[in-house]
């Protein structure tokens, strides 16, 4: 769980970081740990998610999730492309940001539920 709350932690600093660049290469450099912290975040967040379902429920588990997340990136597209228009795209960055830091709150104020998830399966 450390590990999963590290991530979120770091994509939401480069994230943060990389609204308020201007240097393409150092944008790039970003772009790259963004990704991989994303990776790193979805290991054991896939954990989490397996050993607390039943085999039985797993396969509608990642269904609804899949169908709440296409549903969840067409509106936020829709918002964050207004956003854009309204305000420019560094305050699109911004705001994904402080998005990502509520979630990693939101996760540490809650882990210990994860985690009890996790110990009793």
């Amino acid at each position: 769980m450390l590990l999963f709350l590290l991530a979120q932690l770091e994509v939401f600093l480069v994230t943060l970081m990389f609204s308020l660049n201007s240097v393409p290469i150092f944008a790039l450099l970003l772009s790259l740990c963004i990704g991989l912290f994303g990776q790193i975040k979805n290991i054991p967040q896939q954990t989490v998610i397996q050993t607390s379902v039943s085999k039985e429920e797993l396969s509608t588990v990642y269904t609804s999730l899949g169908a709440i997340g296409t549903g969840t990136f067409g509106v936020g597209s829709l918002i964050m492309g207004m956003v854009a228009d309204l305000l420019g795209i560094r305050m699109v960055f911004v705001i994904s940001g402080l998005l990502l830091a509520i979630v990693c709150i939101v996760v540490y104020n809650n882990k210990q539920l994860l985690v009890s998830n996790v110990i009793e399966q």
